[in-house]
């Protein structure tokens, strides 16, 4: 449910009523003309929220929902004036007549009136030259996502948001226009209000968490994704791969309006596919006698007495079922805004709460915003802003193939291993599995065990403003992101990874302190006495530090009757306790000069020099920077007799080179020869000599270069975006293998490697229908993007699961290729090379060779909003496709070698059972047998990544349109 209430409060609402209703009708005596009528669009379609105005006379009103006005006018009124943002306005003429009817058209022109915020400059829309997007924070607002990058997913070309579990709140991988580097963080940099933030997982046991989960959606004014050179530049060292920037609802002009916003809703769990669910009790006990038979080892009698030592014909759980739940989402916002010409407040609090559909996992957030905008003087102001927000996650234990973990345990666990006892007790047991005792019961663990997270934040800044004079303006910023992370984690003493030491706990402080300072100047010139004819310059200074505080503590031994003592102090053995620091610092010039003509002709560029206390002594310091230009047809003389008559609207054409840097993830001190202590001999504390370190370390570097161009049709209600870009990385930092007689152990980083991202964007936004009662909005992206390898240096040749080698994808899969079932027993196969002609039963004789990508060819998003009399209708879907995914723990759930295991239902319907069978699935024998290496990797458990997902659909009901 969403309900807004505009203006004040129903209470303060009627207690002003009056006097609003005589602000807005000046004494009746004055007036002798009832006025009244309506405004629509070129099409007729009415036009709510136009400025109507009386000629001479300052009060007014506006049209309703219907477009529809009334007003009284005084004796002798002549002109009635109309006005809206987006539209050319009118005035018409007072016939005598008491009712009018006005059409307003669409005016282009007023695109430069929509303006483009990088974090360091405001410039209009119509004379950017770079790549940029914006969304409006209305859009996602209402979205039940903890994080707003997994409400931003599909909805801007060219960003590909992954998310990796379902933990609310988990931090997701984004990537702009491909992979930016190699053994970097990828990820996009984040500003919020102007501050440069440490972002993605800051915790360091819970590793599901992402410091954007203190962000409250509502709070959000808009999201802008800056792209290519000329939009990324002035970020210099860390804009490689690209910059998302966020701004938070300020303070506005006008009379103070409260807005409360309540949302609720359910979250149900999709059944796996029917090919990936685990075996009912009946299919295990089936699947299990006949690996046990297929062994060759055991006697009939020996099978009969293993089957029924490991009851698998008793009771039988289902594990998915218990392990699930019914999740859901509810949050509570509540925010007020308003002010005159000299104070502007916004001041916001939400509670946001998410369970997911998981054991034990969940989310809640609190949050509160204040933004002050105070004008001194004439020339003086400032601006203040504080957000503040706690974050407490509990999460499941593990990672993905953790035994602690509930997903994990529940497609692992055998059906006949029951959850509870005989008596609805838990069951702790965990004997009785062939060796693997670590398969313990999920739900006991979810009692007993915690890992929580409580993340606190306080960011907040401050903008000191002073037009020097009415051309030259001066502004000082300073910000600081303070955030405080304290994790616990604790395992029972009864069951799971606590057994064998009677209990463990592991308590975790961390803590983050960045501050920024900046000033700038900020100067523009006309030239002549042509105002539409300027030139735009600015420069400015900015440093940044942040400092990190790590301490944790650990012990073991702990009462097994009393699960509440789970506190340290209640350990019999302290077992570690350690604290570190570490800190890096940037110093920064830059500088911004940009051309203007009548927005008809745009030229820019940005310079930025960079310094930074990461990277070796050598080259600490690196320029960057960039020129752009833009060409607006739609204000030529010529574009008017071409378009004339037709569709054609506006239409821009852009481009942009330049270069940028990337720094992010390295380590503080990676390109500095470290030692550490701690290598005691006896009672001494011993030191080693553990880093290389290299003083010609440096950033990773990017040449960008973008074209696009921008369109619009019928006057702009249908926009059509294209973007092609090539972007060339080189001094890629890679490990490099040193040889063992240096005495390092270790591989130091090198910049040795480059690769190139090269693609298309297209994007469409539009108004396809628009009536009275009717609206339908649309908007759909798609995006291609190539990856390159041309540049290895010293780096090994293979990466894991991928083959790195110049000339191919970076994830390129590195594997054996499966050829399949031999169709007369039942054997695996693999082809001996790429020709596919020949196959082997022996996995080691089979080639490794490159095969498929993890990079999808495209993907994209489309979205759709339909409004009939306030009744909203909203969907937004995302795709993926051309990728290949890897299921590293699917070689667990086939085939026999994990026969203790639970398995697909695909191994259980397609194993090979008999002479001539066609299969891809080997003969089942416990343990694996002649099939012992059937389960190694291979290209059978790369599976195609194709999908499109309904991420969020909604239906509300607008309350403002009962007015």
């Amino acid at each position: 449910m969403k309900f807004i209430l505009s203006g004040v409060l129903w209470l303060l609402l009627f207690s002003f009523l009056p006097r609003l209703v005589r602000s807005q009708n000046p004494s009746r005596n004055n007036y002798s003309t009832e006025l009244h009528g309506w405004a629509k669009d070129s099409s007729g379609v009415p036009l709510p929220g136009v400025s109507v105005t009386l000629g001479g006379v300052s009060k007014g009103t506006q049209t309703d929902k219907e477009g529809y006005f009334s007003l009284k006018a005084p004796a002798g009124s002549e002109v009635l004036h109309f006005s809206i943002i987006g539209y050319t306005s009118k005035a018409i003429r007072l016939t005598g007549s008491p009712e009018y009817t006005v059409r307003l058209f669409a005016d282009t022109r007023q695109l430069s009136e929509v303006v483009v915020t990088d974090g360091y400059f405001t410039q209009a829309k119509k004379s950017y030259t770079g790549s940029a997007v914006t969304v409006n924070g209305a859009e996602n607002e209402n979205k039940p996502s903890a994080v707003p990058m997994v409400a931003l997913q599909g909805e801007v070309a060219g960003l590909n948001i992954s998310i990796p579990n379902g933990q609310p709140g988990a931090d997701v991988t984004v990537r702009l226009r491909g992979l930016g580097s190699t053994a970097l963080n990828s990820n996009p940099l984040y500003v919020v209000d102007g501050m440069i933030i440490n972002s993605g997982t800051l915790s360091r046991l819970v590793q599901t968490s992402n410091v954007l989960a203190g962000i409250n959606n509502d709070d959000i004014a808009d999201i802008t994704v800056l792209k290519d050179a000329s939009a990324t530049a002035i970020y210099g060292s860390r804009g490689s791969n690209g910059v998302i920037v966020i701004t938070t609802k300020k303070g506005r002009t006008g009379k103070p309006q409260v807005e409360l916003d309540a949302e609720f809703g359910r979250t149900n769990n999709i059944p796996l596919p029917a090919a990936g669910q685990p075996l009912n009790g009946p299919q295990f006990a089936t699947l299990f006698v006949e690996g046990l038979n297929n062994n060759g080892t055991y006697t009939p009698a020996q099978v009969t007495t293993l089957a029924n030592s490991y009851n698998i014909y008793g009771k039988y759980n289902n594990w998915q079922d218990l392990v699930h739940r019914n999740g859901s989402q509810q949050q509570y916002n509540v925010s007020v805004r308003g002010g005159n010409e000299n104070t502007k407040l916004f001041a916001s609090a939400g509670y946001f709460e998410q369970q997911a559909t998981t054991l034990n996992s969940s989310l809640k957030r609190y949050t509160a915003l204040f933004s002050i905008d105070q004008k001194i003087s004439k020339r003086i102001g400032f601006t203040s802003e504080l957000n503040v927000s706690n974050v407490y996650q509990p999460t499941p234990d593990g990672g993905a193939g953790d035994w602690a973990n509930p997903i994990f345990a529940s497609e692992i666990l055998r059906p006949f291993q029951l959850a509870y006892n005989a008596n609805g007790t838990l069951n702790s047991s965990s004997t009785g599995n062939l060796g693997f005792t670590a398969h313990y019961n999920p739900l006991w663990i979810a009692t007993h065990d915690k890992y929580l997270l409580s993340q606190t934040r306080a960011l907040g800044n401050t903008t000191l403003r002073w037009n020097i004079w009415d051309q030259l303006r001066f502004t000082s910023f300073v910000s600081i992101d303070y955030n405080v992370i304290e994790e616990s984690k604790y395992n029972n003493p009864i069951l799971g990874d606590g057994e064998t030491t009677g209990g463990a706990n592991y308590e975790y402080y961390t803590r983050y302190f960045n501050w920024l300072t900046r000033n700038q100047l900020d100067y523009r010139y006309t030239i002549g006495r042509e105002r539409d004819f300027y030139v735009d310059a600015a420069v400015g200074y900015e440093a940044q530090k942040s400092s990190e505080f790590l301490l944790n503590a650990s012990g073991t031994g702990f009462p097994q009757t009393q699960s509440s003592l789970t506190a340290l102090a209640n350990a019999a053995t302290p077992t570690a306790a350690s604290q570190s620091l570490s800190n890096y610092s940037f110093n920064s010039l830059y500088s911004r000069l940009s051309f203007n003509f009548r927005n008809l002709y745009s030229l820019s560029g940005s310079f930025r020099r960079d310094g930074s206390s990461v990277f070796g002594i050598n080259e600490r310091y690196g320029n960057f920077w960039s020129v752009g230009g833009a060409w607006n047809l739609d204000q030529e003389d010529f574009f008017k007799g071409l378009s004339s008559g037709s569709s054609l609207s506006s239409t821009k054409l852009r481009a942009s080179y330049g270069t940028n840097g990337n720094a992010q993830g390295i380590g503080n001190y990676a390109s500095q020869a470290q030692s550490s202590y701690g290598f005691n001999y006896t009672t001494g504390n011993g030191q080693d000599y553990n880093v290389v370190g290299n003083n010609n370390l440096t950033w990773e570097s990017s040449n960008k270069f973008d074209a696009g161009t921008d369109i619009g049709f019928f006057g702009d209600r249908l926009t059509l975006t294209f973007d092609y870009y090539h972007d060339q990385i080189a001094r890629l930092i890679q490990s490099v293998v040193i040889s063992e007689t240096t005495g390092f152990a270790n591989v130091p980083f090198e910049n040795s490697g480059a690769m190139v991202n090269r693609g298309e964007e297209i994007s469409v936004k539009g108004i396809p229908i628009r009536t009275r009662n009717f609206t339908w909005t649309t908007s759909a992206n798609i995006a291609f993007n190539h990856n390159e390898v041309t540049k290895l240096g010293n780096a090994s040749g293979v990466n894991g699961n991928y083959y790195l080698q110049k000339g191919y994808n970076y994830y390129t899969y590195y594997t054996h290729l499966y050829a399949g079932v031999d169709p007369s027993n039942g054997t695996a196969l693999w082809y001996t090379d790429a020709t596919r002609k020949a196959t082997t039963t022996t996995y080691a004789s089979s080639a490794l060779e490159p095969f498929k990508t993890a990079t999808p060819k495209y993907f994209g998003g489309f979205s759709n909003s339909f409004n009939y009399k306030g009744i909203v209708l909203t969907a937004d879907l995302y795709y993926n496709v051309g990728n290949y995914v890897l299921d590293y723990w699917s070689s667990r759930f086939y085939d026999g070698a994990y026969y203790t295991f639970n398995k697909y239902q695909r191994e259980y319907w397609n194993r090979w059972t008999h002479a001539g069978q066609k299969t891809d699935v080997p003969k089942y024998i416990a343990g694996g047998g002649t099939q012992s290496t059937s389960n190694s990797y291979s290209s059978r458990f790369l599976y195609k990544g194709d999908f499109i997902r309904l991420k969020n659909v909604s239906l509300g009901y607008d309350l403002k349109n009962l007015r």
